[in-house]
Parts: structure tokens; C-alpha cells; sequence
């Protein structure tokens, strides 16, 4: 399953995605632009996301859904 986890690079966010990932799940990390995308868990990939504007990061948004 594709589950896409908000506050991946948080306490239970980071606990969660590698939890999700080693079931077997692919995790989409949804990260804002001044954040580091590579924080977080390592596994699956990272969707920018714009609060401002609502607007999702181009195609990695169709990733989540392939």
C-alpha cells in the first residue's frame, strides 16, 4: 500500500514510516519547501508541499498514485 505520512521527520513520524516500510508499505514523506527533504525516514520518497498554496509537488504527486 502507498501511505503518505505528514511530520515524517518528527519523533513518531520517523518511527512510523520505517514501521510502515519494513511491513512492506512504500511511504510518501509530505514536506514543506524550507525543510530538508532528506530528513525523516530514508524509505520511500518525498513530495513537496506548498501550506501557502495548497500545491503538491509535481511528479512525485503521480508516484503516489502508479
Amino acid at each position: 500500500m502507498k501511505i503518505l505520512v505528514t511530520g515524517a521527520s518528527g519523533l513518531v513520524g520517523t518511527a512510523l514510516g520505517s514501521a510502515l516500510a519494513r511491513a512492506g508499505h512504500t511511504v510518501c514523506r509530505l514536506v514543506r519547501p524550507e525543510s530538508a527533504a532528506g530528513e525523516g525516514p530514508k524509505e520511500g520518497f518525498a513530495v513537496a508541499w506548498n501550506p501557502v498554496t495548497g500545491e503538491l509537488g509535481g511528479r512525485a504527486v503521480a508516484r503516489m498514485w502508479l
